[in-house]
């Protein structure tokens, strides 16, 4: 169908109702598409369909968009992604904050909370 070509998605939103939210929107739209063979995530900022984005705005639609691969990585059984999890999981139980900076998805925000 697409001949080889990487599959490349922006969003995909399961929702039109949230505006403000859409990077979390296409997020879960982005995980089920990934899961189903897409190749490529684009990000979507919160701001996406209210106004120009920030830095902010665009950090925050990066980092859902990683969120949304990361979890169709560990659905599709990707190598490492599971790894990762397991690896934070263990951290989480033993308390070790520096191996669960590591693995954060987004160490700087996990570092502030």
């Amino acid at each position: 169908m697409n001949h080889d070509a990487p599959f490349y998605v922006l969003g995909p939103l399961t929702t039109d109702s949230a505006p403000g939210y859409d990077h979390i929107v296409s997020a879960i739209g982005g995980t089920v598409a990934a899961i189903h063979g897409a190749n490529f995530l684009c990000y979507v900022t919160p701001a996406e369909h209210l106004c120009l984005p920030d830095a902010d705005d665009v950090k925050n639609g990066v980092i859902a968009s990683r969120i949304a691969a990361h979890s169709a990585d560990v659905v599709n059984n990707i190598h490492g992604a599971r790894e990762r999890d397991f690896i934070m999981s263990k951290a989480r139980r033993g308390l070790d904050w520096k191996t669960m900076y590591r693995q954060a998805l987004d160490p700087e925000m996990a570092r502030k909370r």
